[in-house]
């Protein structure tokens, strides 16, 4: 289907002011804010729209409040555009409005595609020195602690659900999504089939949630995640999860409490797999789920 990863997703909440607040404190580019709308993006224009609760024009909210109504994903070009609005509209309906499809998975959440409106990232690797290795930093000169920190991309989604293994199925067969690991009868950790990453969907399994899980944004490297989770935390945002490093994915991360019904997670240093990788299996807990952290999580929440 070539969908090369998450353009953007819609979320809501009960306060646009508190919304627009927290989404410039966390670093992302204001594109747009009204009394109807917010847009802000990352470097690579992948981002987040929110918009009030109680907005008629959004698709069907799958549970009351703040939660997540549409995820937009970005295809290669319009022929997988096509493919998609054909495979989709076998069994349910497909909705386009200018170059936005819409249309749902099989828990009902609303999924859109278009092509991709990314920007090409032009980033230099991590620098870090290693003893008996030359200096990567150049000598001299040392890591510049109040730089601005940027969100680079959009990096995954996490949906609740009550059936994990049929909500996988739905990806896999018909958008083409690959299946990089699983945590046994609990959740799914997937990738489109035009990015290498280790997943931008994670399906996790826990009856009666639905909606949001959280949404996670990439930074550079694990120096930022600390830097711009400690300013964050220091703005008085409340820690959902870490700092800590997660075994599947490999991924630091740094997760908040956020005003749209779930969580928000700064990240970076994910694994990068392709079609040779062998998807792990193992149980879900807390040491299995990070190899350090700083708390595990609380209960899920809404």
């Amino acid at each position: 289907m070539a969908i090369v990863g998450l353009d953007e997703v819609t979320l809501t909440t009960e306060d646009l002011a508190a919304g627009r607040r927290f989404l410039a404190d966390y670093g992302l580019i204001e594109a747009r804010a009204d009394d109807k709308e917010l847009i802000f993006w990352a470097s690579d224009r992948t981002g987040v729209r929110v918009r009030h609760c109680e907005d008629a024009d959004l698709p069907p909210a799958p549970v009351s409040g703040p939660t997540i109504r549409l995820a937009r994903w970005g295809v290669s070009d319009r022929a997988a555009l096509e493919r998609i609005a054909k495979e989709l509209g076998r069994d349910r309906p497909v909705q386009v409005t200018g170059d936005l499809l819409i249309s749902a998975d099989d828990d009902g959440n609303a999924i859109g595609f278009q092509v991709t409106q990314r920007t090409e990232l032009k980033n230099e690797p991590a620098k870090a020195n290693v003893p008996g290795a030359p200096p990567q930093r150049v000598v001299n000169t040392t890591i510049d602690f109040d730089a601005p920190i940027v969100p680079a991309t959009l990096s995954h989604l996490v949906y609740y659900t009550q059936d994990v293994a049929r909500l996988e199925r739905f990806y896999v067969e018909r958008l083409g999504f690959r299946a990089t690991d699983r945590f046994t009868n609990m959740g799914s950790f997937m990738r489109t089939d035009g990015n290498p990453e280790h997943h931008q969907l994670f399906l996790v399994q826990r009856a009666p949630f639905k909606g949001l899980h959280h949404i996670a944004f990439h930074l550079l490297d694990m120096n930022q995640v600390m830097l711009a989770g400690k300013r964050f935390a220091d703005k008085g945002y409340r820690t959902a999860w870490g700092p800590g490093r997660h075994i599947y994915g490999a991924n630091v991360f740094w997760y908040f409490n956020s005003p749209f019904g779930g969580n928000i997670e700064y990240d970076a240093d994910m694994d990068v797999v392709d079609d040779h990788w062998v998807p792990r299996e193992t149980i879900s807990g807390p040491n299995t789920s990070n190899s350090w952290n700083f708390g595990y999580p609380p209960p899920p929440r809404h």
